[in-house]
């Protein structure tokens, strides 16, 4: 559904959300194991899903901003 661009913001904030907190549920996993061993290499290594969970939330709240700003217009 949140392919479809005719489905509109919400569809695809959710998705961006849901993709971004899939991605720090991964940091989570790894770094708990990490820290515990002292793996400083494994939570380096997060660095890049760091970016890319937040990039997907950063997207999320744009998409729930470009719905405010069309409720906004109509005077809601």
């Amino acid at each position: 559904m949140a392919q479809n661009r005719e489905a509109g913001p919400i569809p695809l904030a959710v998705a961006h959300a849901a993709t971004g907190l899939y991605l720090l549920l991964g940091v989570i996993a790894a770094s708990q194991d990490a820290v515990a061993t002292g793996d400083v290499e494994t939570l380096a290594a997060q660095a890049g899903q760091l970016q890319a969970a937040r990039e997907a939330l950063q997207n999320a709240m744009d998409n729930t901003d470009v719905l405010l700003n069309m409720l906004k217009s109509v005077g809601l």
